[in-house]
């Protein structure tokens, strides 16, 4: 069994899935890290400027595919792991990542209040920009529904610490924690 963690970026899914994996020994494959080794040491801001989006987000799903079965790991995805790009280059849901992601294990959608999620973000120069079209505010309105659509499990973090909420997940989930 896999335990898989979605949600917007400054949700907490990297801080979550280092917890529970102290709590389980699973170990932590964070897609964002895979992406970074995958091109070569390139850092993600650095990809989408020489690349796109769109070539990022085909990365994203070739790292799932060599997942697909992988068994006893914690996936911390980033926050754009359930979207592709249409002609246009807008965002859409990927369906074809969500079946992977499912066939791969139990899906936890970590979240958090919207305004809470823009402050742990702003300035964040490890991140790469979304859009140069739309504010981060108007990205997460569009992606918070898909990310509730996707997940089997869905836990808040506004007043849970990492501890707290792999606990939870663990409940969820009937597992001890060793």
């Amino acid at each position: 069994m896999n335990i898989i963690f979605i949600g917007a970026r400054g949700a907490g899914k990297s801080k979550v899935s280092r917890s529970l994996s102290k709590k389980t020994d699973f170990p932590v494959v964070s897609t964002d890290s895979t992406a970074v080794y995958e091109a070569g040491g390139i850092s993600i801001p650095s990809f989408v400027e020489k690349y796109d989006w769109k070539k990022f987000r085909e990365l994203e799903y070739s790292i799932l595919q060599k997942l697909e079965n992988a068994n006893g790991i914690i996936l911390d995805c980033g926050g754009g792991i359930l979207f592709d790009l249409d002609e246009s280059g807008n965002e859409i849901p990927s369906r074809r990542k969500l079946d992977i992601l499912r066939k791969i294990g139990r899906i936890v959608y970590l979240e958090r209040d919207l305004e809470e999620l823009i402050e742990k973000v702003k300035g964040d120069s490890t991140r790469p920009d979304l859009s140069k079209v739309n504010s981060y505010r108007s990205i997460l309105e569009k992606r918070l529904p898909v990310y509730q659509e996707a997940a089997h499990f869905k836990l808040n973090l506004s007043k849970l610490t990492k501890e707290e909420a792999a606990e939870r997940v663990l409940d969820w989930l009937g597992i001890k924690s060793k």
